[in-house]
This record gives structure tokens, sequence and C-alpha cells, in this order.
């Protein structure tokens, strides 16, 4: 992304934005037709999300470039609000056309809307073009790797532990030596060694005269810096909690994908309403009372959705609490964008929203889902093995206890309802007996647990938002 946004200061962001769109359905259309797994793997792995990479940046960098002042800052209100509407109601939507129909129909929409697009895109103008940029491709690479390990390593983390060795890392049948260690600890500090080299490696090609693809004083801006920060907790806080929920929702609670969409939907919706009624506020109040005040509103929220989870609840049950979180949530939305990207010089445009859009996705997507699977998972075994000790009158060591919860996490990986039943059979009597109960309790108290984390994640973003410039938008 960060590439991509500087190729569209370069060749220009219409251009840029139509070869994504291009490429976006393109791939979504081999996926709806793929005769077979390879050709799907294909379009849904490698040409969709490359015309995506092209479109996120630059249709940032495109509201900058034709907006200024208090209009930049409403239009960015209305993308956000629109990528709210557009989150409530695709996944009921979808969900609702898979079940009386047939998935291939269901994402069939798809292609369809980026045809719409792409007609659309065609009636725009394009942006002035700086032919002077000179893409770096060491410092692509050194992008590319130093996020893409970023990522990688953090899937890693639930099974290896994120700083203590929890099993040992194997290369072949040899386990590598960490010395207590995870070896997800190594694998980040080489991602944030590569981030700096790709960062050093811009400031001299910067002092030799040659444009960097990342200038580092972008980084220096604080209003960016501090902007882009929060807006990707925030996302982070977004991905987890609906992530832990839903999967507690239908692994626990046994509802089906669109009963899970529709419990959800409260929060997207009110979510998406706040985003399109506030982005004008920023006049009035200086955006950073307004984040703060927003983080706290879903604050209460998420706190609602964490007293309300139970294994005998029905969707309904979460509709004050997704009401309230997704009220706050559209407050910080509508902000999020003006008050990242206003600081930001027009000629780094690009290169700021590809570095933002790149922080998002890889904090607030990929490192959130890892983060709420590992704290649900590893809660939900920890306190089995907790309940265990307490059925049996057992007091096992630390030792033995990250024996046990290795084991369930192994064992469950890929149990089916069989061969648990079977597994279940061999328990101790009194664990048998209770073997339910422990399970659902467990449940609870892991979805609790990370709905916990993303609540201590929003309060990070109200301190940071203190750091926030204190003016209004039309200042």
């Amino acid at each position: 992304m960060v590439t991509a946004g500087r190729l569209g200061d370069k060749l220009g962001k219409k251009k840029v934005f139509l070869t994504g769109v291009i490429l976006y359905t393109l791939g979504l259309a081999v996926v709806v037709l793929a005769p077979s797994t390879a050709v799907f793997t294909i379009g849904w792995g490698v040409i969709w999300p490359a015309g995506m990479v092209l479109i996120i940046p630059n249709s940032i960098a495109l509201i900058m470039y034709f907006y200024q002042g208090p209009q930049r800052a409403l239009a960015y209100g209305i993308y956000g609000a629109v990528l709210s509407a557009v989150a409530a109601v695709a996944p009921v939507l979808v969900g609702w056309l898979a079940n009386i129909s047939d998935w291939r129909i269901a994402l069939a929409m798809s292609p369809i809307m980026g045809i719409v697009t792409l007609l659309i895109t065609l009636k725009m103008p394009e942006t002035y073009k700086d032919d002077s940029i000179a893409i770096d491709i060491p410092s692509v690479i050194l992008s590319v790797a130093s996020f893409g390990l970023f990522l990688v390593t953090t899937t890693m983390a639930g099974q290896y532990g994120w700083l203590l060795e929890k099993r040992p890392f194997l290369v072949g049948d040899m386990a590598l030596p960490t010395f207590g260690l995870s070896i997800v600890a190594y694998l980040y500090l080489l991602s944030f060694a590569l981030f700096y080299v790709f960062v050093r490696r811009g400031q001299r090609l910067k002092a030799a005269g040659q444009p960097p693809l990342l200038d580092a004083s972008l980084l220096k801006n604080l209003p960016f810096t501090v902007g882009m920060t929060i807006a990707a907790l925030f996302f982070l806080v977004n991905a987890a909690m609906l992530f832990a929920v839903s999967v507690f929702m239908q692994a626990g609670v046994r509802l089906d994908p669109l009963q899970t969409a529709l419990a959800t939907l409260p929060f997207s919706a009110a979510l998406a309403v706040v985003s399109f009624g506030t982005p004008s506020l920023g006049r009035c109040v200086a955006p950073k009372w307004i984040v703060i005040a927003g983080a706290l509103v879903m604050l209460g929220g998420i706190a609602l959705i964490s007293a309300d989870v139970s294994m005998t609840m029905s969707p309904g049950d979460l509709l004050v609490g997704m009401l309230i979180a997704g009220l706050g949530a559209g407050l910080v939305m509508a902000q999020g964008t003006s008050v990242t990207m206003m600081a930001v010089p027009p000629e780094q445009s690009g290169a700021a929203s590809g570095l933002s859009e790149t922080l998002k996705e890889v904090i607030g997507q990929g490192f959130a889902v890892a983060l709420a699977g590992a704290i649900l998972f590893g809660t939900v075994y920890s306190s089995m093995v907790t309940s265990f000790e307490d059925v049996e009158g057992l007091d096992l060591n630390e030792r033995e206890a990250s024996i046990i919860v290795i084991e369930l996490e192994d064992t469950f990986q890929s149990i089916t309802p069989e061969e648990e039943q079977a597994w279940v059979a061999k328990l101790p009597v009194a664990t048998r007996d209770q073997y339910g109960s422990i399970v659902n309790d467990a449940a609870e108290a892991g979805v609790r647990q990370a709905l916990f984390v993303t609540e201590l994640v929003l309060v990070l973003c109200m301190l940071l938002a203190l750091l926030l410039p204190p003016s209004k938008l039309e200042e």
C-alpha cells in the first residue's frame, strides 16, 4: 500500500485507482466463476488483493486532492460513513443471498459493483503527476518484508507464545534453540529491524537528492503520526470485538452466520448513521474531544456486551450494547481520517495514505484477529484446566498446566463432534460429568477476556488523543 500510494503520486491517482478497480473486478469475477480451488485461490488470494492495494490508499489521496479545508473534512466523514454503511449491510445481504441461493450468486454482487465503480471513475479528471518520483525497488522489498513478516509472525503467536516459549519451533525434526523465548519475539525483532532499515534507506535517498518511497519526516508530523496510530488501534478494537463475539456466537451459542450478522448489525448500523451525521461536528468542537467522547461511549457499549454474554443468549440480547458501541465508533470514524490527513502536505498525500492504510490493515485487521483469537482461545483452554483442577482437587504447577493447555489446543484444532464424544468418555468421572458446564464457563470467560483487552486499547486511544491539536477543523 505504501508503494501504491507513491505510484498514485507518480502516474496519477485516477490511473492507479482505475487499475485497482479493474484488478478488483477481474479477481472477484474469477472467484465467482472458478471451476476449481486452484483458480479460486488465484482470484481470491492474488488478483483481488492486488486491486484492493491500489484502490485503498489512492481513494483517500483522491479526496485529499479534490477537496480543501472544511469540505475535505466533510468528504472524509462521508467516506468513512459509506464504508460503515456497506460494512453494516453487506454481511446480512450476502448471508441472506447465500442462504436462499448459492455462494456464487451472493459474491457476484462484488464484481457487479466493481463495474459500476469503473464507469463512475472514468468520468473523473486526472490528478497532477510527478514524473520525478522514482520507485526504489529495494525500499519496496523492505516495506513488504517488514510489514509482511510482522503479520505472519502475529499469526504464530497463539501457537508459540507472544514472548516466552510455549512450544518448541521445529525446523524439520530439529527444535530451534530459542533460550526460553518464543520464536515470535525474535521474528518481531527482525520485522522491526527491517522496518528500521527501510526508513534509513529512505533517509539516505533523500540526502542524496532522490525521492524516497516513504519520507521519514512524515513520521515527525505529530498530528499525522498520532492520528494514524489512533485509527489503527481503533480498527483493532472494532475487528477484535466483532471477531470475538462472532466466534463465540457461532462456535459456542451455535448461531448460523446470518443470525450472527444480524446480532452485530446494530453496531454497524449505528456506526454508519452517526458517521454520516457528524463529520461537520469538528467545526464546532475540536476533533480530539469528539474522538475521546466517542471512545468513552464505545467503552460503555463493550462493557454492556460483555455483561450480556451467555451461552443461552439470543442475538437480541446484545442489541443495546451493540447500538451504544456503534454510536461511539461512529463519532470516532467521522473524525478519524480528517484528524490523520489534515496536517499532511499535498505532495506527501500518497505516501501518507499508503502508510496509514497499511497500519490499519496490519494492526487493525491482521494483528487484531490474531490477538483476539489468542486471548479468546488461550483463556478458554486455561479456564478449562483451572476447572479441571477444582473438580479433581488437584494442584498443578505452571509447567503441568501449560502442557495440558497445549494438548487441548492440539486436540480441539480439528476435532469432530464424534471424536469429541470419544475424547470426553476417557476423562475422569467427575470431570466428565461436569464437562458441559466447564466448556460453557470457559467460553464465556474467553470472550469476556478478549473484550476486556479491547477496552484497554480504547483507553490507550483516549490517552493518545490528548496529544492531538486542540483546534477545530476550520482552524
